[in-house]
């Protein structure tokens, strides 16, 4: 089964956030899913692992994409369609100002070397909080804004990792052929294990071999618990 490795910043600034990740750290990471395991895109139809970055921070560009590049490895990027160029609106800067999201140009740069982009949405809402109308538009608008700039897209990434039964079947409505959030119940549903400054090899090595079991089921624990602290980033007016 496919599941995504989840990362968002990479940089060497301190930030306020836990989601994100040094440089160094990152290309450790890197390193250890090329030895482990079978890094793949999610339309090679194999099992193995996705590198994802949600949001499309301006980070990735200068700190990730040389990293994968050196590598080898092709990863997928989800943007938040209304946010292109512009700094975001949810993070709380106390020691760092508000982060900048990649260009158009930076995007195209990347897509011609090899890196994926799908829609996280257009404004990165929950969408299992929104109306029926209201997630049509997430995530047929941005599929509309990205195809518009860059061609075809085929994937999508549920802000929050938060999804149902009615997000999903809207997204299969809009044309998205993959979805990741959720417990891997579906190619619209796949896991994504997300990764944090917190992070170290040795429970990276458990996030991405789902075991030691019990270990997985803590870091499972850990990763829903800081994911549910983002539910101040829901409460920001946009």
């Amino acid at each position: 089964m496919v599941k995504a490795i989840q990362f968002h910043k990479v940089t060497p600034e301190f930030q306020t956030c836990g989601t994100w990740n040094r440089p160094e750290q990152f290309e450790r990471f890197i390193e250890l899913a090329c030895r482990t395991s079978r890094v793949v895109m999610p339309a090679e139809g194999e099992a193995g692992l996705v590198i994802t970055f949600d949001d499309g921070d301006e980070s990735v560009y200068r700190h990730a994409f040389p990293i994968l590049k050196k590598h080898g490895v092709r990863a997928v990027v989800f943007l938040i369609a209304g946010y292109i160029g512009a700094r975001d609106h949810w993070d709380i800067p106390v020691l760092s100002e508000r982060s900048r999201h990649l260009s158009w140009d930076e995007i195209r740069e990347m897509k011609e070397w090899g890196i994926e982009f799908g829609s996280h949405t257009v404004s990165h809402r929950n969408l299992t909080r929104l109306t029926r109308c209201e997630i049509e538009y997430e995530l047929l608008e941005s599929k509309r804004i990205i195809e518009a700039a860059i061609g075809p897209i085929s994937c999508i990434s549920y802000p929050f990792n938060r999804v149902n039964g009615d997000v999903i079947r809207e997204a299969r409505r809009a044309g998205y052929t993959f979805g990741f959030g959720g417990s891997g119940q579906s190619v619209l549903a796949m896991k994504k294990e997300a990764v944090y400054i917190t992070d170290n090899i040795a429970s990276f090595s458990v996030k991405i071999n789902e075991r030691p079991k019990i270990l997985y089921q803590y870091d499972r624990i850990k990763q829903r618990v800081i994911n549910y602290f983002t539910i101040t980033t829901m409460l920001v007016k946009r």
